[in-house]
Parts: structure tokens; C-alpha cells; sequence
């Protein structure tokens, strides 16, 4: 009789123990998800960056009269004074003639085709100011020019001539351009722009 009621006393705890695991919330443990990232597969690629353009510090223009010139970024002609001594890395022309026909100057050289910066030098002036050279030749801006295109100092007193991409034009507009600098002064009559005459030659 008493391990009867020993035997049901373990049962109802036995009972109760069960009931309590079965009425008890459950906590899960909580594992992270994978964090996955979606790939297509599809190879992606940069286009390279577009060239930055070169600004031009002297170009080549179109004139009506002398054809393909040179001037500089603004347009405005440059000229080579056949006074000047190709190579020679001297300026014939200072003092007043320096004021008519002043030095042209850039620094650095950027040019476009069909011109060669290689083409291009620079050299110091009797008066300690920089001066840039095409082809050995000094080159000048004319006081008179005022616009964009003008090229008033085009032949005159047969010394002051426009520069062509390809060399020197120091003939009347009529005849062929040379394709190498000169070293002489031209033997084809040209006709000066204006009547005013300058002393000391310029």
C-alpha cells in the first residue's frame, strides 16, 4: 500500500513536470542570415576618361587674301620681320620699332595639327623680355591690327610679311607660298599696305 502511494506521488510529479515543459514559451536560438550579394555575371567596364582638349596658344587661321597664316589665340596675325637673321636668336627690330611691331610671346607652346610645337622656340631680347621664334624667325604682332583677322602689315616696306603653317610667304598673294623659310628678302615686287613710312627701316 505505501509503495502504491509512493508509486502515484512520482507519477503526479512526474505529471506536473511534463505539463510545465509543455505550457513554457520556447525561445529559439536566433542565428544571423547570410547576407548574399546578387551578381548578374556581367562583366562591368569604365570608359576611359575623354582627352582634355589642347588650348591652342597659337593656331592657324584662314585669311581671304594670304590663305593659311598663323596668329595666336585671339586670331590675331603674327608676322617675321625679313631684317631679322633666321636662327639667330636676335630681335632687329626695338626700341620705336619694338612699339609698331610688338614681340610676340607664349609660354608654353600648344599647338594643334598641322602645325609642330618642335617648329617653335623662344629666345631673351636685348631689352630682357621673352620673344617666341617659328622656324629660326622671330615672330611680331603689327600695332595696326586691330580685329581678329587683320593683317595690315601684310608687304610693308617689303620687310613685314604673314607666316604660313608650312613656311614663310614673303610673295605677292598670287604666287605660291615657299615651304621653306627664306633667308633673303623677296625679289617679287609687293605692294605696301599703307603710304606711312617709319625710320630706321620697319
Amino acid at each position: 500500500m505505501k509503495n502504491r502511494i509512493v508509486f502515484l506521488g512520482l507519477l503526479l510529479l512526474a505529471g506536473g513536470l511534463l505539463f510545465a515543459g509543455c505550457t513554457r514559451p520556447q525561445t529559439l536560438p536566433v542565428t544571423p542570415a547570410p547576407t548574399t550579394t546578387a551578381t548578374t555575371g556581367a562583366q562591368v567596364t569604365t570608359a576611359p576618361p575623354a582627352p582634355t582638349p589642347i588650348t591652342e596658344t597659337i593656331t592657324v587661321v584662314s585669311n581671304s587674301q594670304y590663305g593659311q597664316i598663323l596668329a595666336d589665340k585671339n586670331g590675331m596675325t603674327l608676322y617675321y620681320f625679313l631684317k631679322d637673321t633666321r636662327n639667330n636668336m636676335t630681335s632687329a627690330c626695338t626700341g620705336g620699332c619694338a612699339a609698331i611691331w610688338p614681340p610676340f610671346y607664349t609660354d608654353p607652346v600648344q599647338v594643334d595639327s598641322p602645325l609642330l610645337a618642335g617648329n617653335f622656340g623662344r629666345f631673351t631680347r636685348s631689352d630682357g623680355t621673352q620673344q617666341t621664334t617659328f622656324l629660326g624667325w622671330p615672330l611680331y604682332y603689327y600695332a595696326s591690327d586691330t580685329a581678329p583677322g587683320d593683317a595690315k602689315g601684310y608687304g610693308f616696306n617689303n620687310l613685314w610679311y604673314t607666316v604660313s603653317p608650312n613656311g614663310i610667304v614673303t610673295l605677292a598673294p598670287t604666287t605660291t607660298v615657299p615651304t621653306t623659310a627664306p633667308t633673303t628678302m623677296p625679289t617679287t615686287p609687293v605692294p605696301t599696305t599703307t603710304a606711312m613710312s617709319y625710320g630706321g627701316g620697319y
